[in-house]
């Protein structure tokens, strides 16, 4: 009973340090839309271009700034990397065709290229609701360049470079905004017998909707009770000292929070009072990641809990450490699953 109500109360002060936020895992779909700027196309020598009916001596080409889209559907993974099937389009129109620094007009020309791309991106967390978003990724794309009555298609290697900021509007929904360096390679746009490399540079805003998100429904925490103490008994009995103290951790941590230090001040309290020689530190963790590196995650959460027991008084030759990392839960669970009452390190004084 002893060990229960322990629990209960370091679940308590957990619930009042831990994050209500957490990287998003699971299955999602996404829809962006943002500012384009096609950089201008060089021919590798001069070409005869047809535009308007009329052909152009050119060594550049130069297309207005545009709009461009996306559609994604991907999964992110819960060490915050996600990979994703992304679909795009866009239109910019050919503005100029120039030879030597001269700038020929075009009035009728249109650009609309199609791309499909796989990308890998991480999501790195600076704090509870913001992430600094990179990447990348490759596929292809297919083009279709009008030049007044003349359709020419092409396609060709297309990839990408992502750097940006993610932020949760929720639990279920983020919102990201990132610049994007997105080039094409071998395209014969210009029907002048020369492939063309075409690039741009993107702003773009974009919404995902995770659609697999496990309950979010918050732990009821227990009632603060404060009541006056007992009057004295006749015959005063003394209730045996406390000797299990449990601490709780954040996600993924092994630095003690305010309410976990004040659980091992209470039990360095009790150690000395009592004459407790021996101490002994269990540390434990959720589901989530591999084996290895929860069987070290559960041993540094225990150093932690010595370190600062030794700060206090202790002496370190009579504490002893060990992790058990995700084999012995207080709440069992299957893979995968953060539970916070698992992310913890038990403190048995006497042993």
């Amino acid at each position: 009973m002893r060990i229960r109500g322990c629990a209960l109360a370091g679940v308590a002060l957990f619930a009042l340090t831990s994050s209500a936020f957490a990287a998003d895992s699971g299955w999602y779909v996404g829809l962006g839309a943002g500012y384009s700027m096609p950089q201008a196309v060089t021919f590798p020598t001069v070409a005869s271009v047809n535009a308007n009916g009329v052909p152009v001596l050119a060594d550049e080409a130069q297309f207005k700034n545009t709009w461009r889209g996306i559609a994604t559907v991907g999964y992110a993974w819960n060490d915050h990397f996600r990979f994703e099937a992304e679909g795009g389009y866009t239109d910019p129109k050919l503005s100029s065709l120039g030879l030597r620094g001269l700038k020929t007009p075009i009035s009728s020309a249109d650009d609309r290229e199609f791309t499909a791309m796989g990308n890998l991106l991480y999501d790195l967390p600076i704090s509870e609701r913001w992430y600094l978003t990179v990447g990348g990724g490759g596929g292809w794309n297919w083009t279709d360049l009008y030049l007044g009555s003349s359709k020419i298609k092409s396609a060709g290697l297309t990839w990408q470079g992502i750097a940006g900021i993610t932020y949760k509007l929720s639990r279920t929904t983020d919102l990201q905004f990132d610049y994007r360096y997105i080039k094409t390679s071998g395209l014969e746009n210009f029907d002048s017998g020369h492939k063309v490399n075409v690039a741009s540079n993107n702003a773009m805003l974009s919404l995902r909707w995770y659609f697999d998100q496990p309950d979010a429904t918050p732990m009821p925490q227990p009632p603060a009770v404060v009541s006056a103490p007992p009057p004295p008994p006749p015959m005063p009995v003394m209730a045996p000292p406390m000797t299990t103290y449990i601490v709780f951790f954040d996600f993924n941590k092994a630095n003690l929070t305010e309410a976990a230090q004040a659980v091992v001040v209470e039990a360095v309290k009790v150690s000395k009072t009592n004459g407790f020689v021996k101490v002994q530190i269990v540390g434990h963790t959720d589901t989530v990641g591999s084996d290895k590196y929860n069987m070290a995650l559960s041993l540094q959460r225990a150093a932690a809990v010595k370190d600062e027991m030794v700060r206090e008084g202790l002496d370190g030759n009579s504490i002893g450490v060990d992790g058990k990392g995700f084999h012995d839960p207080l709440v069992p669970t299957g893979p995968g699953v953060r539970e916070p009452q698992n992310r913890r390190a038990v403190i048995d004084l006497g042993k």
